[in-house]
C-alpha cells in the first residue's frame, strides 16, 4: 500500500505527511528484502517505522502482516502492488 498523492488531493501538511509514509513504507520494503535475502546490512535506521519494528523484523518473534485489498476494478493496481509486497 502506499499514500497516493495524486488520488488523494492532499495538500500541504498531508502532501508532506503522504511523502514520508511512502518514504517509511519503501524503507520496510527493503529491510524486508535484506532480512529474506541474508544480506549483511539491514537498513533499520533509514526510518523511525523500521527502527521501531526492528526486533519484531529482525529478532525472534514471528510477525504477522495485514493487507487491506479492494475488489474494485478501478484500484486493481494498488492491490496488486499490496498483494505482491
Amino acid at each position: 500500500g502506499s499514500e497516493c498523492v495524486g488520488r488523494s488531493g492532499a495538500q500541504g501538511d498531508r502532501k508532506k505527511e503522504a511523502g514520508q509514509i511512502n518514504q517509511s513504507l519503501l524503507t520496510l520494503g527493503r529491510v524486508i528484502t535484506s532480512l529474506v535475502d541474508h544480506q549483511p546490512h539491514v537498513p533499520y535506521r533509514e526510518s523511525k517505522l523500521t527502527r521501531l519494528l526492528q526486533e519484531s523484523l529482525g529478532g525472534k518473534t514471528k510477525t504477522c502482516i495485514i493487507a487491506t485489498v479492494s475488489p474494485s476494478s478501478g484500484n486493481i493496481e494498488e492491490t496488486m502492488s499490496t498483494l505482491d509486497y
